[in-house]
C-alpha cells in the first residue's frame, strides 16, 4: 500500500510539473499556437504586454475549442467579410478576479471588432490563467449576433419573432414572460436575445430541447426561425448541417420507432436522450450510449473479465483549481465505470477499454461519421465475443476514400449486418443520428 501511494504522489507531481512546464514552453513554441490559431481563422490574438505568452495557453486552447463548436466555417467567412472592408477582428485576453467580468461584450469601431477574454488565475499555481468555456462561447455568440444584425437584413426575422412574443414586449418581465424568451436578459431586446439563443442552443441543447417537459415552444420555434437565417447567411451552413436540432424536440421516424421503444424497455436508450433522433450524434455521446449497452450485455460483473481490467483499491482525483487531492478507498472498477457512464468522463472510460484513441477524447463533440462507426462496432464486437475472422470484401464505389487499415472494419460490420452502406456506397465520412445510432447500437447488442 505504501508502494502505491508513493506512485500516486509521483503521477501527481508530474502532472503538475508537466502542467507547469506547459504553461512556460519554449516561447516559439506558445507564438506557434498563437499564430496558428491567428492564421486559421483570421483573427489577431492580443496579449496584455508585461505577461507571459505562455500564461494565456489554456485561455487560446479554450479559444480554438469553442470556436469548433461552432458550425464549421462560420467563424471564418465573418472574419474574412471584416477584413474585406480593413476591419480587423481582435481577440483581446486580460486576467480578471471578478467573475461577472468573465461575461462581456464584443466592441467595434471603425477599424476593428474587439472579442474581449476574461481569464481568472488558478490557485494551484499562479502562473496559469483559465478561461471559462461557457464565458467564451458567450463572447463568440454575441460576436456572430452582432455580425448578422448589422451586417443583414434581419427586417423579416424580428417581424416573425414579435409575432411569436404574442404580446410580450421587449425592455420589460412579467409574469409568462418565460413561455417567450430563453431567459431575462434575452427580453432586453431582439439583438441581445438573438445572441442568447445562439449561446444557449450551442452550450446547452440538452436543457433547451426539455423547455416545456420537451414538447415545443415559442423557444424552440425562434430557434428554428433563426437557424434558417444562418442558412441564407452563411455558406458553410446547409440543410445537412442540421443546425440547433438538437435543441429542438424530436421524435423518431417510422422506420426506428418500434426498434426504439423496445431500447428503451431494455434500459438501451437513457431518458437523458429523450427528444435526440433526428440530430447527428456526438462522439461522447455515442460512446457512453454504447458503454451503456456494455455494462448491461456484460452484466457489470463480468466486466473486468471481458477487458481484463483489475479492482482499484483507490481512486484518486485532483482539483487542479483548489490544489486537493481526493482519494476513496475500495472503490471497484464496476463502481468506477457505473460514475462514468453518468458523467461527461465517458469518452476517458473508453479510451482505456482501448475502444478509442486521444484525438477521439480531445474532440468530444465532434459528430460521429460511419467509418468511425464501424471501428467502434467492430472492436468492441471482437471484445464481447464476435468472430471478425470471416467476413466478405464488398466492392463499395467509395472505399477507396478511406484508408486501407480502415477497410476490413468496414468489411466486417456490413458482413455482420451491423452497418452497411446503401448497395453501392458506404458513405464512410457522413455523419449518423442518433436514431441510426440507437438501431445499429441494437443491432451490435442482439448480435452479441
Amino acid at each position: 500500500m505504501v508502494k502505491i501511494m508513493r506512485i500516486i504522489c509521483l503521477i501527481i507531481c508530474m502532472t503538475m510539473i508537466g502542467t507547469q512546464v506547459f504553461a512556460f514552453g519554449d516561447a516559439s513554441d506558445n507564438l506557434d499556437i498563437k499564430s496558428d490559431i491567428e492564421k486559421r481563422y483570421g483573427i489577431n490574438i492580443i496579449i496584455p504586454g508585461d505577461v507571459d505568452l505562455g500564461e494565456f495557453n489554456d485561455g487560446m486552447s479554450t479559444l480554438e475549442k469553442c470556436i469548433r463548436r461552432f458550425p464549421s466555417g462560420i467563424i471564418k467567412e465573418i472574419t474574412d467579410f471584416y477584413l474585406q472592408k480593413g476591419i480587423v477582428v481582435n481577440v483581446i485576453f486580460d486576467k480578471t478576479e471578478i467573475i461577472r467580468d468573465l461575461f462581456s461584450q464584443d466592441r467595434e469601431d471603425e477599424n476593428s471588432v474587439n472579442i474581449y477574454i476574461k481569464t481568472l488565475e488558478t490557485s494551484l499555481y499562479s502562473e496559469s490563467c483559465h478561461a471559462s468555456e461557457q464565458a467564451v462561447m458567450h463572447e463568440l455568440s454575441h460576436f456572430i449576433s452582432n455580425y448578422i444584425i448589422e451586417n443583414h437584413d434581419l427586417t423579416e426575422l424580428k417581424k416573425d419573432f414579435d409575432r411569436l412574443n404574442k404580446g410580450y414586449e421587449y425592455g420589460s418581465w412579467g409574469e409568462n414572460y418565460g413561455e417567450a424568451f430563453i431567459n431575462k436578459h434575452a427580453a432586453t431586446s431582439f439583438r441581445e436575445e438573438t445572441a442568447d439563443l445562439i449561446w444557449y442552443a450551442e452550450v446547452n441543447p440538452s436543457f433547451v430541447r426539455s423547455i416545456n417537459n420537451g414538447n415545443n415552444t415559442i423557444i424552440h420555434e425562434k430557434i428554428k426561425l433563426l437557424a434558417k437565417e444562418f442558412d441564407l447567411i452563411f455558406d458553410s451552413i446547409t440543410d445537412k448541417t442540421k443546425l440547433w436540432l438538437d435543441a429542438i424536440p424530436q421524435t423518431p421516424q417510422a422506420w426506428a420507432k418500434g426498434i426504439i421503444g423496445e431500447m428503451k424497455a431494455n434500459l438501451l436508450i437513457p431518458d437523458e436522450y429523450d427528444g435526440l433522433y433526428e440530430a447527428y450524434i456526438e462522439r461522447e455521446d455515442f460512446y457512453k450510449l454504447m458503454l451503456n449497452m456494455i455494462g448491461i450485455k456484460a452484466r457489470e460483473k463480468n466486466l473486468d473479465a471481458y477487458f481484463d481490467l483489475g479492482t482499484y483499491e483507490e481512486h484518486v482525483a485532483l482539483d487542479p483549481l483548489k490544489g486537493e487531492v481526493y482519494v476513496s478507498d475500495g472503490m471497484t472498477y464496476t463502481n468506477y465505470y457505473n460514475y462514468l457512464t453518468k458523467s461527461t468522463d465517458a469518452l476517458y472510460q473508453a479510451m482505456q477499454m482501448g475502444i478509442i484513441n486521444t484525438d477521439s477524447v480531445n474532440e468530444s463533440q465532434a459528430y460521429m461519421t460511419r467509418v468511425e462507426i464501424a471501428k467502434a462496432l467492430v472492436s468492441i464486437g471482437n471484445e464481447l465475443g464476435m468472430d471478425i475472422s470471416d467476413y466478405e470484401v464488398l466492392a463499395y464505389n467509395d472505399i477507396d476514400k478511406v484508408a486501407d487499415s480502415d477497410k476490413p472494419y468496414i468489411y466486417i460490420a456490413a458482413s455482420k449486418g451491423l452497418l452497411r452502406g446503401d448497395g453501392l456506397n458506404f458513405k464512410p465520412y457522413d455523419y449518423c443520428t442518433y436514431q441510426e445510432a440507437y438501431v445499429i447500437l441494437n443491432r451490435l447488442y442482439k448480435s452479441l
